[in-house]
């Protein structure tokens, strides 16, 4: 069964940090690792626009959460990841998605804040979205397997955007 990882942050003790789940192939004395790391907010980011198909995904899934179709936008979006579209773990990423807007507020607007190529088929993209009490970061791992369209490996939203910024 997958189960979504919830991690709290060292930095403070109410910054939480949502992860999509992982899949378990069984017990393992390995230790359990995440493997999208939150990391500093680069100080001269990479605005340039993802691949349009990734775009349109990323479109259409901040409007849907600005609309409250949480449910089926995440649904749509993690369609083409087995591990992430599990239905046993859906509800719980959505109800994560759902409490961020509650405490936060509803989604007023986003933007893409950085995009970093990892080879020419993974893209990592860090968008921010605007709510009343403070923006949230949202990161994206994209993969395009050879002959396949773009598709999403893992994403993750916090509300660590303060905390990320490089210092002077």
């Amino acid at each position: 069964m997958n189960k979504l990882l919830i991690l709290p942050l060292l930095l403070t003790p109410l910054t939480t940090l949502w992860s999509a789940p992982t899949n378990k192939t069984g017990v393992t004395n390995l230790p359990k690792v995440s493997t999208l790391i939150p990391q500093l907010l680069p100080r001269n980011p990479n605005a340039k626009p993802p691949p349009a198909a990734v775009q349109k995904q990323l479109e259409t899934f901040f409007l849907g959460v600005q609309a409250g179709k949480i449910d089926e936008c995440f649904k749509t979006l993690v369609a083409t990841n087995p591990t992430l579209s599990d239905p046993a773990s859906v509800p719980e990423f959505v109800s994560n998605i759902q409490k961020g807007i509650e405490v936060f507020g509803p989604l007023q607007g986003y933007e893409l804040y950085d995009l970093r190529s990892v080879g020419t088929r993974t893209l990592y993209i860090t968008y921010l979205s605007y709510h009343p009490r403070k923006p949230l970061r949202w990161q994206f791992v994209f993969y395009s397997p050879v002959g396949a369209d773009w598709k999403l490996l893992n994403l993750r939203f916090d509300d660590t955007v303060e905390q990320s910024l490089i210092p002077d």
